[in-house]
């Protein structure tokens, strides 16, 4: 097992898996298109999300990222055109050798209203990466003495390198289409965003080892989400993602039912709508990944569990995904004005 993880690290089919890899695209859309960045209903947000892959694989394949953004100059009725930033961490580790991926960066978007219920969007991302593996920790075939791996004996591989650091950078266009700004629908109104990004524009250099330098492909997202109010109480939400790098192509798509469980006060501003979501979304590969979500306004829990069917089903059939997301949505901490 170690050896084959160390031989599919330096070949070039491993880089293309290695992006971060949710389920909830919806949940992490501002890091896969930097134009959604605050296009949100509200102007502050904190999203946190951390997913276990593959629990019975017998080590660790983990991801975990953090994000807040802000709105500058965005307005209550969103009549004029504003900022978006986000700062953003990633941190992805798995396999006998740690290999890991830490990057940290910022995302910006300017976000210009066509009328009260359109608007179109345009985003930039810039990050800093570091990769790294603890090679010492792998063990090969001809490190087998007929009874036992030994590992002070030399394996005659070609060395890898522990750690190395690279820039990376993406753009994105988005257009959103929502009446009202808020997340309550009426019986028969919708709101829609779409966008595609690219990400990995600068095609960084991946060394891993001292042999072969490797590019980082392009990679392009296409995605939308589209909600639809059934009745005064609840709504349909359909979300689907196409990613595509190089010859890697991926399909992530959702259906999920919103039922409010608790209507917001018509007295104070402090209770919001408060909804219970349940769906799966769907992925090409081969898993079918039930979700189930608390949205009590400014805060949002959510649990989705994936269940392989494809070939490596086999192996490993199960894959956990938590995240969190807190809204400040009455008030900017850059402006005076309230959301009405």
């Amino acid at each position: 097992m170690r050896f084959l993880l160390f031989a599919f690290l330096l070949t070039p089919g491993f880089l293309f898996a290695q992006d971060f890899h949710y389920s909830q695209i919806d949940q992490s859309m501002s890091m896969i298109n930097p134009a959604t960045t605050s296009t949100f209903s509200g102007y502050e947000r904190i999203s946190l999300q951390h997913r276990n892959q593959w629990l019975g694989a017998g080590t660790q394949f983990m991801t975990s990222m953090g994000m807040m953004e802000f709105s500058i100059g965005k307005q209550a009725r969103r009549t004029s055109a504003y900022t978006g930033v986000g700062i953003y961490f990633l941190n992805d580790i798995g396999g006998d050798s740690n290999f890991s991926i830490k990057t940290g960066g910022v995302t910006a978007s300017g976000v210009l209203p066509l009328s009260k219920a359109h608007s179109i969007s345009a985003g930039i991302q810039v990050g800093y990466s570091n990769r790294s593996a603890d090679f010492s920790r792998l063990t090969f075939y001809n490190q087998w003495d007929g009874t036992q791996f030994d590992p002070n004996i030399d394996p005659n591989e070609v060395n890898g390198i522990n750690s190395f650091s690279h820039l990376d950078a993406g753009l994105g266009l988005a257009y959103s289409y929502n009446k009202d700004n808020e997340n309550t629908l009426s019986a028969s109104d919708l709101s829609f965003q779409g966008g595609l990004s690219l990400q990995h524009l600068n095609r960084p250099t991946l060394r891993y080892n001292s042999l072969v330098d490797d590019k980082l492909p392009v990679k392009l997202c296409i995605h939308a989400n589209l909600r639809y109010g059934l009745s005064p109480e609840s709504n349909l939400e359909i979300s689907a993602a196409q990613f595509i790098q190089a010859k890697y192509l991926e399909t992530i798509g959702g259906v999920f039912y919103r039922l409010k469980m608790k209507s917001a006060s018509r007295v104070t501003s402090f209770v919001s709508d408060q909804y219970f979501v349940v769906g799966s979304y769907f992925r090409s590969t081969g898993a079918i990944i039930p979700s189930f979500f608390i949205d009590l306004g400014g805060f949002t829990v959510g649990v989705c569990y994936d269940y392989e069917l494809g070939k490596i089903a086999s192996m490993y059939r199960q894959s956990v995904e938590v995240s969190l997301k807190f809204n400040f949505g009455k008030k900017s901490i850059f402006e005076s004005s309230k959301m009405r």
